[in-house]
């Protein structure tokens, strides 16, 4: 029988045993890997997000950033996790980063914001859907998103069905290894397609912008705006009210939409004629110029139908579809693919291609900006107005009393004043939107309101609203 002191004595030499044996070589503590990234997400004009994951919980987790590999710039958050998102705000448009969770380092990758397209005056994107590779080990869409890859593009965006089921991780696994070379290259952004099933690994891999269902984003000339065929979209829908607003808000000169099920195709499944009746309308109004749509694994582009032009795209690795013709259809292809936009704003032009996995382009057009600045003199418009109030819809414009004057500009670049002229005399200038000039002068009879933009690029507008005006101040 132990006495209670050779019992301590016992587990005391138990206990340094056990010390000795794994702090040795032979038995080192488990030390946390990189599993998967880092990768960037939702670039901004003045923000990135890098997002990476660990092999165990770490709690230290930092993004070291810089012009160059030395870096000098350096965020961390201590939160025990294994997936990681860091937003960094470098005061530079692109440069260098690497991922340290506690002790583990990454390699050097390379990010790149949204403004610095407006040093280099151009920036290229990719389009594409459809991915789905259970079905032949991922052999085709491995072989497309290395084509893409080679395009070196700015940033991504996949139409939605990267995986066959939203809710395999083994799938979405092999999705992010086959992928992750062109995720750290560029920026992609997502689409939920049906097979997400809307799952959680979704809302995990990407870090978009919104409720990140649908959301906008702005680079160069372009707003990209993506949307969810999913959840609720008719006209009362928070989703509608968000994009009739979204449109009407932007003021790029192009305007692009991706969502996953088409409204407009031949072949394959059926175009979805109950969301064409209610966003269609919405895209006509405000002048949108293309509305990339996947599901059927086919490439299909139409005529500009009241000036939308309409693609499917669904040739990233999943079987093919057969398309059919009809009469708005342009070009199709039963084909591997993917959808090229090569952006100048020095010249206010997209270069659209079509492209097999060899890098054959199939299919080209130019779309160009009717302008490369406008300004509109939003207020006042048709009525009568009392003291700076509308009062009734008229089709000449009557002012009894002040009114203030206000402009709305659209440009691809900065806006770096506008000017009020009454009569071809200037009165102000606004340098900031919104723009506007309270016009109460001593005024009486007919005159002429004359609003002048400046961007710059040294590009011009203008637009003029004759009125009648009664103002004795």
């Amino acid at each position: 029988m132990w006495t209670l002191r050779e019992k301590y004595m016992a587990l005391g030499t138990l206990l340094l045993f056990i010390g000795i044996t794994f702090s040795s070589p032979g038995f080192a503590t488990i030390q946390s890997e990189i599993v998967v990234g880092p990768y960037t997400q939702n670039a901004t004009y003045d923000s990135i997000t890098v997002v990476w994951e660990t092999s165990t919980q770490t709690d230290n987790n930092s993004v070291e950033y810089g012009e160059n590999s030395s870096y000098g710039y350096y965020i961390c958050e201590s939160s025990s996790s294994y997936h990681h998102e860091i937003t960094i705000s470098p005061p530079f448009t692109s440069g260098h980063y690497r991922v340290i969770s506690d002790e583990e380092k990454s390699n050097d990758f390379e990010f790149e914001l949204a403004s610095n397209c407006l040093i280099t005056k151009q920036f290229k994107c990719v389009i594409f859907g459809d991915s789905r590779g259970a079905w032949d080990n991922w052999m085709h869409a491995k072989e497309v998103a290395n084509a893409v890859n080679a395009e070196s593009p700015n940033f991504v965006i996949h139409g939605g069905d990267m995986v066959g089921d939203g809710t395999s991780q083994e799938q979405w696994n092999k999705w992010l290894e086959l992928t992750m070379p062109l995720m750290q290259n560029s920026t992609l952004f997502g689409v939920l397609g049906n097979h997400e099933l809307n799952g959680s690994r979704y809302y995990q891999i990407f870090s978009l912008p919104n409720n990140e269902m649908w959301y906008s984003f702005d680079y160069g000339s372009c707003h990209f705006i993506v949307l969810d065929n999913y959840a609720p979209w008719g006209v009362n829908s928070a989703q509608y009210k968000w994009l009739k607003n979204d449109l009407s808000s932007t003021t790029k000169p192009f305007k692009i939409v991706c969502f996953h099920e088409p409204i407009y195709c031949s072949g394959g499944h059926n175009p979805r004629f109950d969301v064409r009746a209610i966003w269609e309308p919405l895209f006509k109004r405000y002048d949108v110029n293309l509305v990339f749509q996947s599901h059927n694994h086919y490439y299909q582009r139409t005529e500009p139908i009241e000036g939308v032009t309409y693609i499917v795209t669904g040739g990233a690795g999943a079987p093919l579809y057969n398309p059919e013709n009809a009469s708005f259809i342009n070009n199709s292809k039963k084909a591997y693919h993917y959808c090229v936009l090569n952006i100048s704003l020095s010249k206010m032009e997209i270069t659209y291609s079509a492209k097999y996995i060899n890098g054959t382009s199939f299919d080209e057009f130019t779309i160009n900006s009717p302008s490369m600045l406008n300004i509109e003199i939003v207020k006042p418009e048709g009525g009568l107005y009392i003291f700076d109030k509308k009062i009734m819809p008229l089709l000449p414009v009557i002012i009894i009393g002040k009114i203030d004057i206000e402009a709305a500009a659209a440009s691809y670049g900065e806006i770096g004043n506008v000017g009020f002229y009454i009569d071809g005399s200037l009165e102000y200038e606004d340098v900031e939107a919104p723009y506007e000039w309270l016009w109460n002068d001593h005024s009486i009879g007919r005159h002429e309101i004359k609003v002048i933009a400046h961007n710059r690029d040294g590009n011009t507008a203008s637009d003029e609203q004759k009125v009648w005006i009664l103002n004795l101040q």
